[in-house]
């Protein structure tokens, strides 16, 4: 399960065009809110600017090991 405070690096999927748009960027994820489909994270990504959170499903992104960051 990602938590608030995550580091993540965006999945591409078929099914989700942002997923295609930020394919294999990273970012940490700064909050999370519930919805109809599950949980949707907002994730500051490395190369956007401050304060631009981009939303994402739980499915969109990958947990980072801290070796890999």
């Amino acid at each position: 399960m990602i938590r608030e405070g995550d580091r993540v690096k965006v999945v591409p999927r078929e099914a989700s065009p942002p997923t295609q748009k930020y394919a294999m960027q990273r970012g940490y994820v700064t909050m999370s809110t519930p919805s109809v489909y599950g949980p949707q994270l907002f994730v500051q990504l490395d190369n956007n600017p401050e304060g631009i959170d981009t939303a994402f499903e739980e499915d969109d992104l990958e947990e980072i090991p801290p070796l890999e960051d």
